[in-house]
């Protein structure tokens, strides 16, 4: 039997990151030999971000407080970054300097050579010209070293998997219901939220252009209206937010509508329902050939609406399982040569 044990399990954000092992904490114990522990008896400790990074001060800052909290940990210990982004600001930082075996994310780009880019936070979609622009040589070994969680949003809400009739008869071409601008926001003193804001605030100005061509909802709802006109929509958007990977990807999937996103061929996460053309329609990230992408499924909606919103249910059910993330799990442990009863 593996002892692991999650250090702070509520605090901050460490809450929602490790929230799917606690989904499967029993599944684990019974049929994988492996048992989430509070004891001060394990082999593993598992240590979340608001244990080594701390972004509302300087990133050096909190690099350096991030290591003088884990340099007091005996035994072996795993990091885990729980923000939703590929971004690896903050946490490798850590990694680099640590005994940590591995640090974990819910996703990422797909090789090292991808992070030697210098863009703002090291958010690859938001380019360059923040006063935090970052980029990382990573060796081999530490690269290594870094690891998916195994889940991300789409793990967090069981709700998501009370799919809802798909709707033949949608009476509105788009629902574009998405926050546009977001307040004033720092991570390591450098603001945010101007990219934000300009991503999505740019989506909202050039559906503005297009009023006149669609049945478009834009404007805020109360939730149980906005979801009634979500699942009377033909198309919603999920823009990016400060990741790449949203809740209303997951409400559209819910709900049976086609969802425009900006492309998701960079983002590696487990499980991975992006496919372009088959699960959910992409676009480039400045919104340019939006219009191309919306005439395509409004020519084509009767058959999309079918093959879609079947085709991201069926790899939603079959990818997020429960089991799959246990044995997920098991493996990691496995190739680490500390199963011994399972």
């Amino acid at each position: 039997m593996i002892k692991v044990k999650i250090q702070n399990p509520t605090k901050g954000r460490n809450e929602p990151t490790f929230r799917p092992l606690f989904f499967i904490k029993e599944q684990l114990k019974n049929h994988y030999s492996i048992e989430i522990t509070e004891s001060d008896d394990f082999d593993y400790l598992f240590v979340g971000m608001e244990d080594f990074i701390n972004k509302s001060i300087p990133l050096q800052d909190s690099i350096n407080k991030g290591l003088e909290n884990i340099s007091h940990i005996t035994g072996d210990y795993f990091l885990f970054e729980g923000s939703d982004s590929t971004s690896l600001m903050g946490g490798y930082e850590v990694l680099e300097q640590s005994n940590a075996i591995s640090l974990f994310k819910n996703q990422l780009l797909p090789t090292k050579e991808h992070y030697k880019k210098s863009c703002a936070h090291g958010k690859w979609f938001w380019g360059e010209g923040s006063d935090l622009d970052l980029s990382y040589d990573i060796c081999e070994e530490n690269w290594n070293k870094i690891k998916l969680t195994g889940w991300n949003l789409g793990q967090l809400l069981p709700s998501y998997r009370n799919f809802q009739p798909i709707n033949p008869n949608k009476q509105l071409d788009i629902c574009a219901i998405f926050k546009s601008n977001h307040e004033i926001n720092k991570d390591h003193n450098s603001r945010n939220d101007t990219f934000y804001t300009k991503h999505r605030k740019g989506l909202g100005d050039y559906l503005d252009t297009l009023k006149q061509n669609y049945n478009i909802v834009h404007d805020r709802l109360p939730i149980q209206e906005y979801l009634k006109t979500l699942h009377n929509s033909k198309i919603s958007f999920s823009p990016f937010g400060m990741g790449e990977i949203c809740f209303r990807d997951f409400e559209c999937m819910q709900y049976g509508t086609i969802f425009i996103k900006p492309n998701q061929d960079l983002v590696h996460t487990t499980p991975n329902i992006y496919e372009d053309g088959k699960t959910y329609i992409g676009c480039k990230y400045d919104w340019s050939d939006l219009e191309e992408k919306i005439d395509y499924i409004l020519s084509n909606f009767k058959e999309l609406n079918e093959q879609i919103n079947y085709e991201i249910r069926k790899q939603f059910i079959e990818g997020y399982d429960l089991n799959k993330l246990c044995l997920y799990w098991y493996n990691i442990f496995k190739n680490l040569n500390k199963i011994t009863n399972a």
